[in-house]
């Protein structure tokens, strides 16, 4: 946020008094003006208002100390909530509903392969909305905003979706959509982008990451000396179309040859089994995928060392372009991760080894099995981090 004027200072300083609280149970105001490093009295002050918003809820300390018990602070979390929505999987939504401390309180998947058109899957996502808020008549629910995490780059030139792995998001003006819907606050993003910003936001002693995610697409998020980098149109760190891939495949998007995602994403890795049968919903032909690459034979070890030393190519090309503290793996990809770190690990060593002796960690982000509450978590910290309530 940039610091223009007093009112400016006023809503970097709430922002910060609320930061305090948002992963605390309960805190006095002189630990909260500790914490923040503002005065007690802007503290006293601020927090007040806060009150009189209903985002802070004030008690009593029940512990016995020597003098007057202060009171205690509290963040409102059941009432200020995001929405989440995961479009990375073609013919699938993710919903999810996150209150402020990244808890989730609603998730579902629904198979979306009879809407046709972004409009449709955003008046979808408003109906699944509106029966949620249905169900809690009695509670004065407020949503800091919604956001959707995307197989795409969001072209911040026309507002556009583009490089889409799943063509129905292709040249979608999908913020204005959810902006007319839902007539909040709306924050549309890649998946690389998000799993990097939550990775900042969780741990801000870091300023240089960078997050590699494999799933319907390929796609990396880099954060720089403390921010996102997204270029003048917001294509920065867009790698789907690298020629560093088999230059023998046309990629089905741009029509060249060679282009990464063509090789690296879960249709593109899914082509060595010919008898996965392609009328099956993504997620189970990636299941079984899995489960046949698990089976040791010397067609499966040829395919792990091809995929892995892709993997590990693309990651010496952004971590000596980035210079990170940290690199991450994020996806579906890391099903199979620990199959293919052999040869990753090769590359690696190889083109980065001065890095790695520098103190360079290179991580799985989360097991898969928690991926997308990580989404729904990455978007609300996202969207989080764009509320100022006080203005």
């Amino acid at each position: 946020m940039m610091i223009n004027d007093l009112l400016d200072i006023r809503a970097k300083n709430t922002k910060l008094i609320i930061n305090a609280l948002r992963f605390q149970t309960m805190l006095t105001k002189k630990e909260i003006a500790d914490l923040s490093s503002l005065s007690f009295a802007t503290v006293s002050n601020l927090s007040n208002d806060l009150k009189a918003m209903n985002i802070f809820v004030e008690a009593k300390l029940e512990e016995k100390r020597v003098g007057r018990n202060p009171n205690i602070l509290t963040l409102n979390q059941t009432q200020f909530l995001a929405v989440a929505l995961d479009l990375q999987l073609e013919n699938t939504l993710g919903f999810a509903i996150v209150n402020l401390q990244d808890k989730i309180l609603y998730q579902k998947s629904f198979d979306i392969s009879d809407l046709k058109t972004p409009a449709e899957i955003v008046q979808f996502a408003k109906k699944i909305f509106d029966e949620f808020v249905a169900s809690y008549p009695e509670d004065d629910l407020h949503f800091i905003g919604i956001g959707a995490a995307v197989p795409a780059v969001f072209d911040a030139t026309d507002g556009k979706l583009a490089l889409s792995a799943v063509p129905v998001y292709e040249n979608a003006p999908l913020k204005t959509l959810l902006s007319e819907t839902f007539s909040m606050t709306v924050y549309v993003d890649n998946i690389a982008n998000i799993c990097a910003l939550s990775a900042y936001i969780k741990q801000q002693d870091l300023e240089n990451i960078v997050c590699m995610d494999i799933s319907q697409g390929v796609g990396v998020g880099v954060i720089a000396n403390g921010h996102l980098l997204r270029g003048k149109n917001g294509y920065a760190t867009e790698v789907a179309h690298v020629p560093i891939g088999d230059p023998k495949l046309q990629c089905p998007y741009c029509g060249c040859y060679g282009c990464i995602e063509t090789e690296l994403s879960l249709s593109g890795m899914m082509r060595y089994f010919s008898d996965i049968p392609e009328d099956l919903p993504l997620l189970e032909r990636w299941k079984r995928f899995a489960e046949k690459v698990s089976e040791e034979n010397e067609k499966t070890e040829q395919i792990l060392c091809r995929i892995g030393s892709l993997m590990g190519q693309l990651a010496t090309i952004l971590i000596n372009m980035f210079d990170p503290e940290i690199f991450y793996i994020s996806g579906y990809i890391v099903d199979i991760f620990d199959k293919l770190k052999p040869y990753f690990d090769k590359e690696t060593k190889a083109r980065c080894n001065m890095l790695l002796n520098k103190g360079l960690k290179i991580e799985t982000l989360w097991p898969q099995s928690l991926s997308n509450e990580q989404v729904y978590k990455g978007l609300s910290d996202a969207l989080y981090e764009l509320w100022y309530p006080i203005v």
